[in-house]
């Protein structure tokens, strides 16, 4: 995606890039973007601060295998 038209546009590449999920050409595009445009750095920097809060102040919970296991059964028994 080459064009920003929305703020929705900006901030689906913005989630993407942090979910590793850009091309390499789509990603130095949008950071190229956010260097040369205010509003993209702030919705970029405000990502980024939301993203590492959750990182730092919330822990996954362990998963028991038996839960793992009834999970892809009933995964199968639906298919």
């Amino acid at each position: 995606m080459r064009n920003f038209e929305t703020n929705k546009d900006l901030r689906k590449q913005i989630n993407l890039y942090f979910d590793k999920a850009l091309a390499n050409e789509e990603e130095t595009f949008l950071i190229e973007h956010i260097k040369s445009n205010p509003r993209a750095e702030d919705m970029f920097n405000k990502e980024k601060t939301f993203r590492d809060y959750i990182k730092t102040n919330f822990k996954r919970s362990n998963v028991s295998s038996n839960l793992i296991e009834a999970i892809k059964n009933k995964i199968n028994i639906l298919r």
